[in-house]
């Protein structure tokens, strides 16, 4: 299949031999360096993903060059005097550029360009004069139609002109007789025109996502065409000329309101891929057999209720999707599908799982998940070759022992079912990596159950478990537990064991609720994300310090009123989530945490930071606010210090004392301080013995208070409105 977007091979191998290239790609730079401009023998040049917002004009004086590449960077204009004769290739994607200079219509031996996402509204007038074109790319601009001179471009191979607001397919296009792929996708094209039937070399034409309700029967006549995209449009019909394309590879027809296909269609004979979904269907082709190529058949989203025997003609068939429809059966023979390994059919009325599948001989990927199975008959244990088994959302209430025969299983998915117990014999399941029980009825799990020694991902939440046996330390190689919403008392200690575990799950919006997370929770020495969300947690413990690989914390909905200093020792956490807690306020501490991104707080009773820093989950700007507010805090602490000092009367400083209960010995013996620096000194020492770790602001709250029932009325007064005061300046 053509692939455009890309420079081709053979230009960029021409520009890596006799030191022709200058690669200077992500280098962060903010202005192109004019020196190495120097060299005139240049051919490539690619200053790709930095941070350019010009080019300079010397570029045009580079007279080899052949390719430049300065996509990705912040460019919105183009210089006039960037016009080499001699380049080839010109790829400028990815900037900023609302408007292309007339000058680049002079390049007369260019063969490829490319614009994409750029913010284009139109293409010079004389932009047809690039006869040398082979391959462009507009795609992803704001481009509502082409210039006349467009159809001047004869030798235009690959044309590119996705997600733009054309709104019809105009004769300056599909004169392009050369073209060989047309990517028009993500337009607002309306009606395709008869004439197109004139671009008889075309392999590859992508149509989705426009506005098309009907396709001409010329279109048809295009015999060399190979991939055709009609998907997310209004068709309601698909004309019998379809079976014209005899050279059709991939046809693609989702999310239209097609209710029929015509029979004609099994006359593709070439035909890999065909993608129906999300129309109206209720029945396939009965000559859908004929189709002997056909490797990957998809039909979710309609309302089949049987599929035609045909199919088990499919011997190629390796991908057949028949989610969301009707099927109450399926009754096709599995045995005649040698080619099948990846069968969906989920979101069915399936009553039965379909004895028809124990035959398919090379199945790999089942899914048969949210249809109306209440029992798995033994025969599942006929399928040995499945790797990949979806049973969730059935009837299930049992399961049958035959199933540990399948010994490639490494995926089985049972959640949402009625499952009350695991049958023994589990561990017949020797590659299992993932298996998911989740939102079942189990009460507890077979001791044999631990001996799952590959077992990778385990998710047990939504059960009604009661104890964890100290067995599960044996599974050496699970990365992920949740435990979620069952029926813990406490917090079973035994996962601590699991020294492989990087991720758990705990959280409780049903079930009990935990009080407490034990100090063993350390041994988890390799947890990269910890989630005890909505349980009834007061406090994290500090040996959390000690899980230095943690990155993601989920603490939401619980009883949390402070964060552990040791928090700061948490060096790699990039992602807290503290929502629904009862937090009136940060640590300072917290603006160490320097791989802190985000942080979530919405939900607690904040009253610093104030919650409009708070709303951006930004730990930058949070961390900034704290330790700001600390430093302020301290600043006011002191000055309110310095205030009591200096209005302190020398009657009252030993009465003060005795009411901070500092020892007036240690203070006011020493004759040679002064009132103020005794004062200063019997309040330091009152804040040392009596306040070491409580913040600025605290120690301000008691100090009025102290004040305050000293009867220092009015000195009281004065140091609340300083207080007053310093809060309307912060805010």
């Amino acid at each position: 299949m053509l692939k455009p977007n890309i420079m081709t091979e053979d230009l960029f191998q021409t520009m890596n031999c006799q030191n022709s290239s200058l690669l200077l790609d992500k280098k962060g730079l903010k202005q192109f360096p004019v020196k190495l401009l120097q060299d005139s023998h240049v051919k490539y040049i690619s200053v790709a993903n930095n941070d350019l917002k010009t080019l300079p004009g010397e570029i045009g004086n580079m007279t080899n060059l052949e390719v430049l590449a300065v996509q990705g960077n912040k460019l919105t204009t183009l210089p006039t005097a960037l016009w080499m004769s001699g380049l080839k290739a010109l790829n400028i994607s990815d900037n900023q550029i609302r408007r292309l200079p007339e000058e680049i219509c002079n390049l007369k031996d260019i063969l490829q360009f490319h614009s994409s996402n750029n913010s284009l509204d139109n293409l010079p007038s004389s932009f047809g004069n690039l006869t040398t074109l082979e391959v462009i790319s507009l795609n992803d601009n704001h481009l509502s139609f082409l210039p006349h001179s467009f159809e001047k471009l004869i030798n235009l191979k690959i044309l590119n002109l996705e997600r733009n607001n054309l709104t019809l397919l105009s004769s300056n296009v599909w004169r392009l007789q050369n073209l060989i792929q047309l990517k028009i996708s993500g337009n607002k094209i309306v009606i395709l025109p008869e004439q197109i039937s004139q671009m008889r070399n075309l392999k590859e034409l992508s149509l989705s996502d426009n506005r098309l309700s009907s396709i001409p029967s010329q279109l048809f006549n295009l015999a060399n065409m190979e991939v055709l995209n009609l998907s997310g449009n209004q068709l309601t019909v698909i004309p019998d000329e379809v079976g014209k394309l005899g050279n059709l590879k991939v046809l693609k027809l989702c999310g239209n309101k097609i209710k029929v296909l015509p029979e004609k269609i099994s006359t593709c004979s070439k035909l890999l891929r065909l993608s129906v979904n999300r129309n109206l269907l209720a029945k396939l082709p009965r000559a859908i057999g004929a189709l002997a190529c056909l490797e990957e058949l998809r039909v979710n989203g309609n309302q089949v209720e049987t599929l035609p025997k045909g199919i088990s003609s499919l011997k190629r068939l390796s991908v057949l999707e028949c989610a969301e429809n009707l099927l109450v059966q399926f009754l096709v023979d599995g045995h005649s599908l040698c080619g099948l390994t990846y069968l969906n059919l989920s979101c069915n009325h399936l009553l039965a799982f379909p004895p028809e599948l124990y035959s398919v001989p090379s199945i790999q990927h089942l899914n048969i998940s949210k249809n109306l199975i209440s029992k798995l008959p033994p025969g599942v244990g006929e399928m040995h070759t499945l790797q990949h088994l979806n049973l969730s959302e059935n009837r299930l209430n049992s399961l049958p022992k035959r199933l540990y025969q399948l010994d490639k299983l490494c995926h089985l998915d049972l959640s949402g079912n009625a499952l009350q117990g695991i049958p023994e014999g589990i561990t017949g399941l020797q590659r299992i990596q993932v298996l998911l029980l989740h939102n079942n009825q189990l009460k507890e799990l077979p001791p044999e159950f631990c001996f799952l020694r590959t077992l990778n991902v385990l998710n047990l939440s939504e059960n009604q478990i009661e104890n964890i046996s100290s067995n599960i330390r044996c599974l050496k190689d699970l990365r992920e537990l949740n435990l979620s919403s069952n029926q813990f008392t406490s917090f079973p200690e035994a996962i601590c064991n699991i020294r492989s575990l990087r991720k758990l799950v705990i959280s409780n919006k049903k079930g009990n609720k935990l009080t407490s997370l034990p100090e063993t929770l350390d041994k988890l020495r390799n947890l990269k994300e910890l989630d005890f969300s909505d349980n009834e947690v007061n406090y994290i413990p500090e040996d959390l310090c000690d899980l230095r690989y943690l990155t993601k914390l989920i603490a939401s909905n619980n009883l949390l009123t402070d964060l552990p200093q040791s928090t700061t020792s948490l060096k790699n956490l990039k992602h807290i989530d503290l929502q629904g807690n009862l937090l009136q306020g940060l640590p300072s501490y917290l603006a160490q945490m320097k791989s802190l991104k985000l942080i979530k707080l919405e939900g607690n009773p904040l009253t610093s930071p104030p919650k409009e820093t708070c709303d951006g989950q930004q730990a930058l700007p949070i961390g900034c606010y704290l330790s700001c507010e600390l430093t302020w805090n301290e600043h006011i602490l002191q000055k309110m210090f310095r205030f009591v000092a200096n209005n302190m009367p020398k009657t009252d400083l030993q009465y003060f004392s005795d009411r901070l209960c500092v020892p007036a010995e240690l203070t006011l013996a020493d004759k040679g301080l002064s009132l103020k620096e005794k004062t200063m000194a019997v309040l330091n020492l009152w804040r040392d013995v009596f306040h070491r770790n409580a913040k600025p602001a605290a120690i301000t709250d008691r100090l009025v208070r102290v004040l305050v029932l000293a009867g220092f009325q009015s000195l009281s007064a004065q140091v609340q409105a300083i207080k007053i005061y310093a809060k309307a300046i912060r805010l």
